[in-house]
């Protein structure tokens, strides 16, 4: 049975607006992880989750001749990671309505969630720039 559910996308930027009026969040390339906990979520699996995701060799790297791309990993590259939470991953679809019976509780889905940033912000050695709310970014320090 299915504990979590994750969405990866690679970017070269994105933005994205985390209060609704004027506080924005950008990354450069890298790549965005929209995150769902479903009621089964442990921290074992949260943990064995986010080390995927650093370590899956999926991002486009740009050979030096910039004729040829191959995947390469996060954890190889100095790429940004941008992590929300998407509650909406955990739904159903029954009929014509939407249903989210699975999903874990808020307080727990809470903890899961800064279990998995904190272990993606190890696996990678970064920092967390001062970014508030619900979102999480990610930067591998330069030089790293």
């Amino acid at each position: 049975m299915s504990k979590m559910r994750l969405v990866l996308q690679s970017v070269e930027k994105a933005s994205l607006l985390v209060d609704n009026v004027d506080k924005w969040v950008d990354i450069k390339r890298g790549f965005i992880v929209f995150v769902s906990f479903l009621k089964e979520g442990d921290p074992e699996t949260v943990v064995k989750a986010a080390t995927d995701v650093v370590k899956v060799k999926m991002f486009p790297k740009v050979e030096d001749d910039l004729s040829r791309t191959r995947a390469d990993a996060l954890a190889n590259q100095p790429w940004e990671v941008m992590v929300i939470p998407q509650a909406t991953l955990a739904g159903k679809i029954k009929g014509k309505q939407c249903q989210y019976h699975s999903q874990i509780d808020k307080s727990l889905g809470a903890d899961l969630y800064t279990l998995f940033c904190d272990t993606i912000k190890k696996r990678i050695n970064s920092r967390q720039r001062g970014c508030r709310g619900p979102v999480r970014h990610l930067r591998k320090p330069t030089g790293a």
